[in-house]
């Protein structure tokens, strides 16, 4: 039977090579894969990718859960592929809440030109939490507006679904949500940023092959 001490070097130094265990690496999509329509990506495809949001404040990644979100997922997917997203602006930011862009309009009123069905799932709303947007009491109308969640929701609600987490960059995130606003009673809209912050670009990225 093996001392106690080195016992607890063993286990020691398997939880060592655990933890220190690289992760996936991803890389930016390649235009083979990108040829795929975004309406035939699997589950398991949309697991290994990832967005990463380049913005005026640095670059934060957004990790998918198309297990519980899949429609969302390819929607959110297949509108970065477009471009959609470029030059769109952070048009709303409860301060060290939540921020939210994806409106073409910039004002939280516009979409995509369609909008689709609500999509509940079982995803909580804490930090980090990206979700879809849409108008006060139209769960139906969601297009392309999306929020990342700053702090935990102090209301859990499957009426803004969630549709993955901010896996790197959530200092980003947080001093986008520093920015002044006009305040909950603004006018003509509550939270308007008083400095614009622009998405300049969204990449889609792949796990890398070994």
């Amino acid at each position: 039977m093996k001392p106690r001490w080195k016992i607890v070097l063993t286990v020691l130094a398997t939880i060592f090579a655990f933890c220190n265990k690289p992760g996936p690496q991803f890389v930016p999509a390649d235009e083979e894969f990108l040829r795929k329509p975004a309406d035939r990506l699997t589950v398991d495809e949309m697991k290994k990718m990832r967005a990463l949001v380049k913005t005026d404040y640095g670059d934060f990644t957004i990790g998918f859960h198309p297990d519980q979100a899949p429609q969302l997922c390819r929607n959110f997917i297949k509108l970065i592929e477009q471009g959609f997203y470029d030059q769109l602006t952070f048009h709303l930011i409860v301060p060290n809440y939540m921020i939210i862009t994806g409106d073409p309009t910039g004002n939280g009123t516009g979409g995509p030109g369609y909008w689709l069905k609500l999509e509940i799932n079982a995803l909580p709303h804490r930090r980090g939490a990206v979700g879809m947007s849409h108008p006060p009491f139209s769960p139906d109308q969601l297009g392309s507006q999306f929020y990342v969640m700053l702090s935990q929701s102090f209301k859990e609600s499957n009426a803004y679904p969630v549709f993955g987490y901010v896996e790197r960059g959530m200092d980003v995130c947080d001093r986008i949500g520093e920015i002044k606003t006009n305040g909950a009673a603004g006018k003509p809209r509550p939270w308007t940023p008083q400095t614009a912050v622009k998405v300049r670009d969204i990449v889609l990225l792949v796990e890398e092959s070994r």
